[in-house]
């Protein structure tokens, strides 16, 4: 087999995470394939990834889940990646891949593409070989403030999830052996998980349980331990099914971000949306029209 020239390969099962981009027309209809490369030389077959946990993979902005078998062929320093086009809908706008040996699944490796595979795209290429970086643990402290209106403080169970430029985390339970989240309070929290890089958003969310479950939520600080960064996420909004929109769960976005909290803040824009007008000139040529769909991006 290609990943071995003594005899036959030891196979293992990989996890591979297809994260599709968030562009129109980002999803494809194509086979895609990935071929993995080992630090010693060896690679995997060519893997169709087929059987995903969605129904209909590769959609824009889906993550898609395959478990797959392939030649063991120990610490993973690359990837490529590319399909057939074929379909009706064949580019594809590829945001990342994550792989995990299940072997050793404490490990995994993130493959950053943020690019289109596509005949009528970009480069017009569809197939990429991009680099497999070790995803590292990243310790959080999360400082949570509960606000100071009356009823403010809630006996329900807390998630938060990270997302960042890297990835995101899962779901985590903020939990500590005190009582937590009550009236103009502040609750810290330590937590361990797979680093997401650069955090754009959070979600925060309670499960509405307790004989108090409604929440007013001031805001969120997420220091950064590794890097010595602090985030700030305000809030200012209940999380209760009896008030405001009666939902108990919100993405915040980060206000703020500091390194060592002694920095100028940098603010982090958040996605503002205006109207333009567009007056478009068409040439007086013979034949200068065209009954083509026509898009236009604006770069500021």
């Amino acid at each position: 087999m290609r990943a071995s020239l003594n005899g036959p390969s030891k196979m293992t099962s990989y996890e591979v995470i297809v994260y599709t981009g968030d562009k129109s027309g980002a999803g494809t209809d194509s086979k895609v394939y990935i071929t993995l490369f080992g630090n010693h030389g060896k690679q995997t077959e060519k893997i169709h990834l087929k059987n995903s946990n969605n129904k209909d993979p590769f959609e824009r902005n889906q993550t898609d889940i395959f478990h797959v078998q392939g030649d063991y062929i120990g610490e993973l320093i690359k990837l490529r990646v590319e399909h057939d086009n074929t379909g009706r809908s064949s580019g594809w706008f590829l945001d990342r891949i994550v792989v995990t040996d299940l072997n050793n699944p404490t490990t995994k490796y993130i493959a950053i593409c943020n690019k289109w595979l596509a005949k009528d795209e970009g480069d017009r290429q569809i197939s990429r070989e991009l680099i497999l970086n070790k995803q590292t643990n990243t310790r959080y402290k999360i400082t949570v403030c509960t606000g100071n209106k009356k009823g403010a403080g809630t006996d329900a169970d807390v998630f938060i999830t990270l997302y960042g430029n890297l990835g995101e985390t899962t779901a985590m339970k903020l939990d500590s052996k005190k009582k937590s989240f009550e009236t103009g309070q502040k609750d810290e929290f330590a937590i361990e998980s797979p680093t997401v890089g650069e955090i754009y958003q959070i979600l925060i969310a309670h499960n509405n349980k307790g004989s108090a479950p409604g929440w007013f939520l001031d805001r969120i600080l997420i220091e950064d331990l590794n890097k010595n960064h602090l985030y700030e996420f305000p809030c200012n909004r209940w999380l209760a099914k009896d008030e405001d929109d009666k939902q108990i769960s919100r993405v915040l976005f980060p206000k703020q971000s500091t390194d060592h909290m002694i920095e100028p803040a940098i603010p982090i824009f958040t996605h503002v949306v205006t109207s333009y007008e567009v007056i478009v000139y068409t040439g007086d040529k013979s034949g200068a029209g065209t009954d083509s769909k026509v898009y236009i991006t604006l770069f500021g």
